[in-house]
């Protein structure tokens, strides 16, 4: 490994070429040297050859974890210097090797891993895997799918402020509307790359939202409010990565009781009728800041969780927080790891580094799984898959447990052998929206489109916003008294009303308060029914987050044919911010 005595710089100068001296690239060429010796050559005319030419992926996969990731170095670095418009500027890829070598090796790594991938998770994602090698290779007709992986998160999740970086690259345009520099971007890459060739064998999509918590998450998933490539197959798996947000939520028990539980299990309930799949990965990302009691408090949460569910759990910051907390008087060796200074928004190297860190887990997984395969080593199956484990609560009695795990199974088997009586068309949702730069309605133009077939009235409300950069999209209220109104021709039955609004400690956001009134006219009747709803925009909490404010719609809720009238209208302050919609079945 590269030596770790990294010169102590002079704070006061800002060029970074005193950081690559001549002896530490000399070494670093030497290093590469010695791993593309060791790979025998040229990997991708090796290992990636050998993997695309074996139908099934374990065939390739039989060495240990620690010989597999020494293989890959080369590959991983090539995959990593990313995106490719930097590719050939020998500052940046000088520092990525750096990067990875002295400070992401193999036994930094091995300090993310919390909670092993559940193995019979594992089995199923590389039959997935294989299967498209095979149609990739030509070996079958069928249209076999990519694995299919979904990250849930917020801000750092999304990209924003990825493109810092200590070698002075510009931003490019396009992370505007698309970063690409986010580490689910980078580990679709990575995947493809460095372990198939350059084949689009994973797909990673990223649905993560500005202010995103799990709660906000489990709406998304609960609604299915996703791009149109993920509609068309169930996610094979989900990661969260809301840490950041959560850590910030007022109240903490609700998080841990309602919030956290309720995500993974709208996750699991994707794909019901498959006991082992979705596979449900908790990312604890790295976020410089919060203080010590909520950072630990989430972390202690999620330890919980991933325990109670048996869910994968990978903690980013475990790699590298001690590293940083011993050098934050050193600027340049935080900004040298991170891309950019200590926040909650680190910049292009913390998400680099996470890429490699769930690629690292994944690549865990799998050499785990191929491994005990080829020593006839056994899983041992339980009498009910881990799948349909039920909540925790607040009352701490074991005797629940298993009544719970038996009846959600039961429940899971009774739906699945209805399942082909079922319309599979009809969608959880007779209308709904999230303002999200990885889903459909990600520019302006795109929300006016989406409001535009049900927006009867406008005035003082507009769609303004970015989709990465502050402030972001949204239906934006500019004045006090600021109203519109909607009209929802019914067209599956709806029972609730979810408003996405943002809360936040700004001066803006006191004491603003916007009313709703929701009417339902019947269809066969003509009676109609009606309620009111009030929602605040400000809490003390100093971050901006989106809130979900669900409710039930008046006498019982609407059926086919009825319509929905909805006004809206800010009664107090003069600034307001919509994220979302959703009139929806559950």
């Amino acid at each position: 490994m590269l030596p770790r005595n990294i010169q102590q710089r002079n704070p006061k100068k800002q060029q970074w070429w005193p950081f690559f001296s001549t002896r530490r690239l000399a070494v670093a060429a030497v290093m590469v040297a010695q791993f593309l010796l060791n790979s025998f050559g040229d990997f991708h005319t090796t290992s990636c050859k050998k993997i695309m030419n074996n139908a099934y992926i374990c065939s390739s996969l039989t060495s240990s974890l620690a010989s597999t990731w020494k293989e890959l170095t080369p590959a991983i670095l090539k995959a990593s210097y990313w995106p490719k418009n930097y590719s050939s500027n020998v500052n940046f890829t000088n520092w990525i090797d750096d990067l990875f070598l002295n400070y992401y090796g193999f036994h930094q790594l091995r300090r993310s891993s919390l909670y092993p991938a559940d193995p019979f998770a594992a089995k199923e994602l590389l039959k997935i895997i294989s299967n498209r090698l095979r149609y990739l290779n030509n070996e079958t007709t069928s249209m076999n799918p990519p694995l299919l992986i979904v990250v849930s998160g917020g801000s750092v999740t999304l990209g924003y402020n990825c493109e810092s970086n200590p070698v002075g690259l510009p931003a490019l345009e396009e992370y505007a509307r698309n970063p690409s520099c986010a580490w689910p971007v980078r580990l679709e890459n990575l995947f493809n790359e460095a372990l198939f060739g350059n084949k689009s064998v994973v797909k990673v999509s990223n649905i993560a939202g500005g202010g995103a918590s799990s709660e906000i998450g489990k709406i998304v998933l609960d609604y299915q409010l996703f791009p149109e490539g993920v509609k068309k197959e169930s996610p094979h798996v989900v990661i969260w990565a809301h840490a950041p947000n959560d850590a910030g939520q007022p109240d903490r028990d609700r998080t841990f009781y309602e919030h956290l539980p309720g995500f993974v299990h709208a996750a699991r309930n994707l794909d019901k009728c498959n006991d082992d799949l979705p596979m449900v990965v908790i990312l604890e990302d790295f976020y410089g800041s919060g203080t010590y009691e909520s950072v630990n408090q989430i972390s202690g949460y999620l330890s919980e969780l991933s325990s109670w569910y048996g869910l994968t759990s990978v903690n980013h910051a475990n790699v590298i927080k001690h590293e940083l907390w011993a050098n934050l008087d050193i600027p340049y060796t935080v900004s040298h790891i991170l891309g950019s200074d200590y926040h909650i928004h680190s910049g292009m190297g913390s998400h680099a580094g996470a890429a490699w860190t769930m690629f690292f887990n994944f690549l865990s997984a799998f050499t785990d799984s191929c491994t005990a395969e080829s020593l006839g080593l056994d899983i041992p199956v339980s009498s009910i898959p881990l799948k349909f484990m039920g909540p925790y609560d607040t009352s701490g009695s074991y005797d629940t447990i298993s009544p719970t795990w038996r009846r959600n199974k039961d429940e899971a088997r009774e739906y699945c052998s209805r399942q082909p009586l079922l319309n599979k068309t009809t969608e959880p949702c007779t209308y709904a929206f999230m303002a999200n730069s990885m889903s459909g309605v990600n520019s302006v133009k795109g929300l006016r489109a989406v409001m535009k077939g049900v927006l009867t009235s406008s005035d003082g409300w507009e769609a303004s916003g970015n989709p990465v950069k502050q402030p972001r999209i949204g239906w934006y209220a500019s004045k006090e008294g600021a109203k519109f109104s909607l009209e929802i021709v019914v067209s599956s039955d709806t029972k609730f009303l979810t408003i996405m609004s943002m809360k936040s400690y700004g001066p803006k956001f006191v004491d603003t308060m916007l009313e709703i009134n929701v009417q339902i006219n019947r269809k066969d009747t003509g009676q109609h029914a009606t309620s009111s709803h009030q929602i605040t925009g400000y809490h003390e909490t100093k971050t901006s987050i989106h809130v979900p404010h669900k409710v039930e719609l008046p006498g019982g809720g609407a059926q086919v044919g009825d319509v929905i009238l909805l006004d809206a209208i800010l009664k107090r302050g003069a600034y307001f911010k919509i994220n979302g919609i959703a009139f929806c079945a559950y």
